[in-house]
């Protein structure tokens, strides 16, 4: 009897670790384990996804039931490598304990981790590991009675996609993505659409030199009242779509760091931003590629441009949508004073610590410090190496040839 008992022990501990999850329906609570005692377990058990692919308690119609997710410990084991959707659509999950034992060092899709987890009053990701990261696609959206979120940990140097990020976080009060690595990041649309509790939010230090789809980023963020844009570099933008649409807070907007040449669709940019008055633009601002932009000051009734051309709802698409000549030529926007020309580093000076600031611009596409409006040296619109050059002739000639 001994003998079979100690055989079965090693047997037992023959059994490599795996990770997996279990579904619980008496207490409709979905576990996380990493051991040997899969095939002990009471109720359904799940292999862990990889990549893109959908968990199975997604699947299956398991997630619409989980009220509570719990760690276990011997989970902090696990290397898992796709968070992706592990908690979508959880709407009746009100609790998740023991997230201390998940390890995210391998992890790269955290896409739509907690998708619609609307029951959710807290969650607790400040430890998350996401140097590996690449996609964070949905991962908050419509976490809807989430009043606060502690990201600043968080790497993201490698993520490429943002899009709906915070989408629908209808109830933060307090968000800080100051320390966000945007580099690499191609799509922001809808990032924090319908954040509508926000009073404030700090993107001064976003690169956005990658973005090319900015569609209802900030769209419905009618808390805010004042947005610095300064250092956004859009020059790969393609669409802009009510990027700003429903922003009721908003009394000016300051884009005079917009570069548009790359941008084909402005559709409701500005839509029923009801407050706006002063809308800046700069010599970034070029609509030659625009094929789309119907609705795109409708509602705008406050809107006033530089020379008292006031809002007409006749002219709500792109005609108006140029820096105020007056009546000879209306136009919704205001053209920026208080820099010079070929003052790239905005220390008041033109000098060749300018021609060194926009050398490691263009290099970098980094914007971070960069007087956009004021780099555009030729007038041309697009910041490249023309600019460079008119800087130094103006430099050696004193004068803007």
């Amino acid at each position: 009897m001994l003998a079979l008992v100690t055989c079965l022990l090693f047997s037992l501990s023959a059994v490599a670790a795996e990770a997996y999850a279990c579904y619980t329906p008496s207490n409709t609570t979905l576990t996380f384990y990493y051991d040997n005692l899969r095939s002990t377990r009471t109720g359904t058990t799940y292999d862990l996804n990889t990549g893109n692919n959908y968990p199975s308690w997604a699947t299956d119609g398991t997630n619409s039931l989980v009220t509570r997710v719990v760690f276990n410990y011997s989970f902090a084991g696990a290397r898992p490598t796709s968070t992706h959707n592990w908690f979508g659509s959880m709407e009746n999950l009100h609790s998740i304990t023991g997230m201390n034992y998940l390890n995210t060092e391998e992890v790269t899709n955290m896409s739509s981790m907690f998708f619609m987890c609307s029951s959710l009053t807290s969650l607790d990701v400040s430890n998350f590991n996401t140097a590996r990261v690449t996609d964070m696609n949905s991962m908050f959206h419509r976490c809807s009675l989430l009043t606060s979120l502690n990201v600043n940990s968080f790497n993201t140097a490698k993520v490429f996609n943002m899009s709906n990020m915070f989408g629908g976080c209808i109830g933060l009060t307090s968000l800080d993505v100051s320390n966000f690595n945007t580099g690499n990041v191609k799509y922001m649309a809808v990032m924090f659409q319908d954040c509508r509790s926000l009073t404030s939010l700090d993107v001064r230090n976003f690169n956005t030199q990658q973005v090319e789809y900015m569609t209802g980023m900030f769209s419905g963020c009618t808390g805010l009242t004042s947005l610095d844009l300064s250092h956004f570099n859009t020059g790969s933008a393609i669409s802009l779509e009510g990027i700003f649409s429903e922003c009721t807070g908003l009394t000016s907007l300051d884009l005079c760091s917009f570069n548009t040449s790359s941008t084909t669709n402005t559709y409701a940019m500005f839509y029923n931003c009801v407050g706006l008055t002063t809308i800046y633009v700069g010599g970034g601002w070029i609509i030659d590629g625009v094929t789309e932009s119907s609705y795109m000051f409708t509602g705008c009734t406050s809107l006033v441009g530089g020379k008292g051309t006031t809002f007409d709802a006749n002219h709500v698409d792109i005609a108006y949508a140029h820096i105020d000549g007056g009546p000879s030529n209306p136009g919704y926007f205001t053209e920026k004073v208080g820099f010079t020309r070929g003052d790239v580093d905005g220390d008041g000076y033109v000098n060749i610590s300018d021609v060194t600031t926009l050398i490691n611009y263009l290099l970098s596409g980094d914007a971070t410090g960069i007087n956009l409006t004021a780099a555009n040296c030729d007038q041309e619109g697009n910041i490249n190496i023309s600019d460079l050059t008119a800087l130094i002739n103006y430099l050696i000639s004193g004068s803007w040839q």
